[in-house]
């Protein structure tokens, strides 16, 4: 089971792994030709979220990142839950785990079971609009989902 919910990861040097582009078996959802190839894959899971989870994310405080969204996936008969969070950046879309743990094989079954929910019905997405500035090429990143169709621009 994978359930939203605020976590805070323990420990330091955190990196992202599980990108969503190596979930998607051969070329994949039509809806996702585009922003995986584009790197624009965190406008479709942000449109994905509120029809999986129920709910909407907040826009992530993170610099050059749409997503920081935390979860916790629980073993069936497990009495612990493992942290994990789903994140971006420049909209490629990664699962972030403690460096303290689960060990690698642990998350990686958690990341497959995360992107195959996602997966199950990609096109049933939630339409939103969000921006977010990237510093370093002083222009803002528009990410969108309208009428069903992922998108990014830019401007100044």
């Amino acid at each position: 089971m994978i359930v939203p919910a605020s976590v805070e990861l323990r420990g330091n040097m955190f990196t992202k792994d599980f990108y969503l582009k190596d979930a998607v078996v051969g070329s994949g959802p039509a809806i996702l030709a585009g922003p995986i190839k584009n790197h624009y894959d965190a406008a479709w899971v942000r449109a994905r979220l509120p029809n999986v989870f129920g709910f909407t994310p907040e826009k992530a405080e993170a610099e050059k990142a749409l997503l920081d969204v935390g979860f916790v996936a629980v073993a069936s008969g497990a009495t612990v839950g493992i942290p994990f969070v789903c994140t971006d950046y420049y909209g490629k879309t990664g699962l972030m785990f403690s460096p303290e743990g689960p060990n690698k094989d642990t998350q990686a079954k958690i990341a497959r079971a995360f992107w195959s929910l996602l997966l199950e019905s990609p096109e049933e997405v939630s339409d939103f609009r969000e921006k977010v500035f990237h510093p370093g090429a002083c222009v803002w990143m528009h990410f969108s989902c309208v009428d069903g169709e992922p998108g990014l621009e830019e401007s100044d």
